[in-house]
């Protein structure tokens, strides 16, 4: 079903990375299965054990820099964690469409940014193996401003950095906490992203969003033809 939006009023488009332009599948196998079982494999503990230790690590982070922060969790866990995550590179791979929504988005006037929490570690080790950078104008991680995405000062550093006006922007991504931030700070047009991890149905959190991007792209190829 086509989703609307006035691509003539945008000047930029702001993308998150993971479950966004790429299958959150990923991520998720390695945080909440492999990275268990590896450390498991050296330390006798059960997967289990490792898994609660883990998750209430996590909820004392929640919305934080250090939830996404792999230096923190490589610590945490005691192993290389760039390492062990390039066990699994070949689940890396685009969502549905993404693609060809960002080469539809290049012939035309708009500035296309991806704005991700994942840690410049991890953008790199997925750039090895999808050449995003090649298809977008920057790629922001907010590990350069020291706050999360979820922070208002966040949406401040990129604006200033990028001359941008969020009246003038839309914002797509899979977190609704992220999303409710990118509200906040004034995005006008904001997109959720209803099915971030491709081995598990859609769902709706979000007030107004898309499952995958072929909802934007008749409107945004007919604007490349004009």
């Amino acid at each position: 079903m086509p989703f609307n939006i006035d691509w003539q009023t945008i000047d930029d488009v702001l993308l998150d990375m993971d479950g966004t332009l790429l299958d959150l599948h990923y991520d998720a196998t390695f945080w909440l299965k492999t990275v268990h079982s590896i450390v498991a494999s050296f330390t006798g503990e059960s997967e289990n054990e490792i898994r609660d230790r883990f998750q209430n690590e996590l909820k004392k982070h929640e919305g934080t820099l250090a939830w996404y922060c792999t230096d923190r969790w490589a610590e945490f866990f005691g192993i290389d964690l760039i390492e062990a995550k390039k066990q699994l590179a070949h689940l890396i791979r685009y969502r549905p469409h993404a693609k060809q929504f960002l080469e539809a988005l290049r012939p035309l006037p708009l500035r296309t940014i991806i704005a991700t929490n994942a840690h410049p570690d991890v953008i790199q080790l997925k750039l090895d193996v999808v050449p995003l950078s090649t298809l977008v104008d920057g790629i922001v991680s907010s590990h350069q401003y020291g706050v999360a995405k979820e922070h208002p000062s966040f949406w401040t550093a990129l604006f200033d950095e990028y001359s941008i006006d969020p009246n003038r922007a839309i914002f797509m991504d899979d977190s609704p906490r992220v999303l409710d931030a990118a509200d906040r700070a004034g995005v006008r047009e904001i997109v959720e992203i209803r099915h971030p991890n491709l081995s598990e149905p859609p769902r709706t959190t979000w007030k107004q969003g898309i499952d995958d991007f072929d909802a934007l792209l008749p409107e945004l190829l007919a604007l490349g033809q004009q």
